[in-house]
């Protein structure tokens, strides 16, 4: 069956691979490199997608982090996971807040709470902790204490 994630998929040659709706919520969940982001997310703008949350997940003994996006569609229920594995030792990922416009606070916050850099984030200010804090608090290293 043929979709609007099927076709935004397609159009920058990712296979789309359907999940189990009633039990993971998703419609779709694929793992991502980082140069494949900002070609997808304007693929789904342009078939009526919206950003619902970006945040990241911790995995220290991997020595890695994922970028986590939950998109979804308008007009039919299309809930998509793209997920976005970056190193721990200096992750970064491109910033998809010039095609969603709702995603900078989102990639505000995750580089916040977890340090990653989003590149070219058209605003960087901290939302909660103070602009010169130099800790993590989502890290799951983090001890509590600065």
């Amino acid at each position: 069956m043929s979709n609007h994630l099927e076709r935004a998929l397609s159009q920058v040659g990712i296979e789309y691979r359907p999940t189990e709706f009633p039990s993971t919520g998703l419609h779709c969940s694929l793992v991502l490199e980082p140069e494949q982001l900002r070609p997808l997310a304007t693929a789904l703008v342009r078939s009526g997608f919206f950003i619902e949350t970006i945040t990241a997940v911790d995995r220290p003994g991997d020595n890695l982090m994922d970028g986590v996006y939950l998109f979804n569609h308008y007009d039919e229920p299309l809930r998509f996971l793209a997920r976005i594995p970056v190193s721990r030792t200096r992750p970064r990922l491109p910033s998809i807040g010039r095609i969603f416009p709702g995603a900078v606070w989102h990639e505000r916050e995750t580089a916040e709470m977890f340090g990653i850099a989003f590149d070219d984030c058209p605003d960087t200010r901290n939302l909660l902790l103070p602009e010169d804090a130099t800790f993590h608090p989502l890290r799951k290293d983090f001890t509590g204490t600065p």
